[in-house]
């Protein structure tokens, strides 16, 4: 994620990649070659002769002469990176999920508020285009009234890192990946009233048992319901993402990379009526970093990405395991 970002940086005009930090010595002469990752985006050799360079990120973040510190390391450092960045008066933006733990979040608003600075999650589905065109459609009332939705994201294991697999770590596929979508949710209709869990096709309830995968439908209290699904699989599987919203007027998804639309009176589940959505052009890392800058400069708080939501995102992503491990039993959603 780090090479993603920085490649998306190098593309936003008024912005300067001034330091960088790495224990990998061929990634610090800016050979990325090998980054990888669910989207494989990340890859390339780039220019770093302009660029300071340090092995320890903790000295990068209290020497280097910078404005922004751009977190991408693995997520139990999450916090403790971004506590330190804060105190040294460093704006912040660090991936998602935003700490490993809840009962990390609070401290790393509280010391946003103390230092002035911004604070930012990276969420990226919220800059990505064809979720962005989602967003309009509610927004302008082309759906009308959100009545279900369905968002969800499949891949094959992350053998390729050598931390994503440790549930210690990372917090395994619903805390890491599925995170995505459960930050949909919310920024459709904030947190539900319960919850309800299993875990998905062909997987037992966690890691242990190689595939990681849910099922869970969120129930809110004006009879909405969305489903969260996907994880990690076994057998290679290849990264996908999708969503469905039914509205009261039309329902929109993101199926096999098409964005769709049909108004209302399609029977339920048929093929038919699906029309495609024009998504407008522009890269979702870029939008990110983009819109994360200028609430820097212009000391915005970042209003399309709080990081409250982003704690609480995290927060319902831990119940949501719990749930799973409950069978499939409603729990209350307190976060």
């Amino acid at each position: 994620m780090g090479a993603t970002h920085i490649r998306a940086l190098k593309t936003i005009p008024d912005a300067r990649l001034t330091a960088v930090a790495a224990r990998n010595e061929k990634a610090l002469t800016g050979d990325l070659s090998g980054a990888t990752g669910n989207l494989d985006r990340g890859g390339a050799v780039l220019d770093f002769s302009d660029v300071e360079k340090f092995r320890d990120w903790r000295a990068m973040i209290a020497e280097a002469d910078v404005d922004a510190v751009d977190i991408c390391l693995p997520t139990g450092l999450h916090a403790e990176a971004t506590l330190l960045a804060l105190q040294h008066g460093r704006h912040v933006l660090v991936e998602k999920p935003m700490a490993l733990s809840v009962a990390e979040c609070p401290p790393m608003l509280a010391a946003a508020e103390r230092a002035g600075k911004t604070l930012m999650v990276a969420h990226v589905l919220r800059f990505w285009p064809e979720y962005l065109e989602l967003r309009r459609a509610i927004d302008n009332g082309g759906l009308g009234v959100v009545e279900r939705a369905r968002f969800e994201r499949h891949c094959g294991l992350p053998e390729w890192s050598g931390w994503l697999p440790d549930d210690a770590q990372s917090g395994g596929a619903v805390i890491d990946l599925l995170i995505h979508d459960v930050d949909q949710a919310i920024a459709l209709q904030g947190l539900p009233r319960e919850v309800e869990c299993r875990p998905g096709r062909g997987s037992a309830a966690g890691p242990a048992a190689g595939a990681d995968t849910l099922e869970a439908v969120l129930h809110y209290a004006n009879g909405v319901s969305i489903e969260v699904g996907g994880g990690w699989y076994t057998g290679g599987t290849p990264f996908s993402m999708g969503f469905e919203v039914q509205g009261t007027r039309a329902a929109m998804r993101l199926k096999d990379g098409r964005l769709e639309a049909r108004t209302r009176g399609t029977a339920e589940g048929a093929e038919d009526g699906w029309e495609p959505v024009p998504v407008a052009p522009g890269d979702g890392y870029r939008n990110e970093l983009a819109y994360f800058l200028d609430c820097c400069r212009e000391g915005r708080t970042p209003l399309r990405c709080l990081p409250e939501d982003s704690a609480r995102a995290l927060g319902l992503a831990v119940l949501l395991k719990q749930a799973r491990l409950e069978g499939g039993r409603r729990l209350p959603c307190i976060v």
